[in-house]
C-alpha cells in the first residue's frame, strides 16, 4: 500500500496537483468502477507473469471489466512523465517504467502516455489467442484502439485470470515523447524499455537529468 501511495503522491507533486485519487477505494483494491464499487477483479500472483487480475466474480460475455478512462492517468507530454519518473525511488520507476504505455484516444490524435496508478496496471496479457478474455470496443461493441474500456470477449469464471492482448495498443514511446524511435515490435519495444530500466537506470537517470536541466 505504502509503495502505491507513494506514486500517487508523486503525481500530485509533479505532475498535477488538482487530480483527485478516489479516497474511498484504495489503489490496492483498484478504482471505483460503477455505483456498485470497484471493478470485479482482485490481485495476486499468476503463476510464470508475476501479479496479475483474477475475476473476484463471475463475469458475462459483454459486461464492462475494466474502465481506463475511470482509472488511467494521461500524462500532459513527455516531459511530466519523466519528471514522474525522476520523483519516484528507484525500484518504484522500474515498476512504473514496465507499467507505462501509450495510446492514441481519437484516428490522427496525438499519442499520449498513459498509466494506471492502482491494481489495474497489473493485467498481462494472454499466452495465446484463446487466452485473451476482454478487449478494448467502442459503444457499438467494435474493438477498437482508441477505447480505454474492456469489455468480457466471453464468460469469464470467478478467479480466473483477465488477459489482454498487449498489441490491442500501438507503441511509439517516440511519438509520445519520451523514447527514440526504433524498428521493433510493440512487445520487443517493452521489453528493451524495461531492460534498460532494471538494467541501467543510471543511463535513464542521466537522460531524464539532463532534458530536465538537473545536471551536467
Amino acid at each position: 500500500m505504502e509503495d502505491w501511495e507513494t506514486m500517487l503522491k508523486a503525481y500530485n507533486q509533479v505532475v498535477d496537483p488538482t487530480y483527485k485519487f478516489d479516497p474511498e477505494i484504495p489503489p490496492t483494491q483498484g478504482y471505483r468502477l460503477n455505483e456498485d464499487g470497484a471493478q470485479p477483479y482482485y490481485a495476486k500472483l499468476s503463476p510464470g507473469k508475476g501479479r496479475g487480475l483474477f475475476a473476484s466474480r463471475d463475469i458475462q460475455k459483454g459486461e464492462i471489466v475494466h474502465d481506463g478512462n475511470k482509472s488511467d492517468v494521461v500524462f500532459p507530454d513527455g516531459l511530466s512523465w519523466k519528471r514522474y519518473m525522476f520523483a519516484l525511488p528507484r525500484t518504484m520507476a522500474c515498476d512504473q517504467a514496465e507499467w507505462t504505455f501509450t495510446q492514441k484516444f481519437k484516428e490522427g490524435g496525438p499519442m499520449r502516455v498513459v498509466s494506471s496508478l492502482n491494481i489495474a496496471i497489473l493485467m498481462n496479457e494472454g499466452n495465446t489467442v484463446k487466452d485473451v478474455n476482454v478487449q478494448p470496443e467502442d459503444g457499438n461493441g467494435k474493438p477498437s484502439e482508441y477505447s480505454a474500456v474492456f469489455y468480457a470477449m466471453r464468460d469469464i469464471k470467478k478467479d480466473e485470470e483477465i488477459l489482454m492482448d498487449y498489441a490491442d495498443y500501438d507503441t511509439d514511446y517516440a511519438a509520445a515523447g519520451i523514447g527514440h524511435q526504433v524498428e521493433q515490435t510493440k512487445m520487443e519495444a517493452v521489453k528493451t524499455y524495461v531492460h534498460q530500466a532494471a538494467m541501467g537506470w543510471g543511463m535513464i537517470f542521466r537522460h531524464v537529468g539532463s532534458t530536465l536541466g538537473l545536471g551536467s
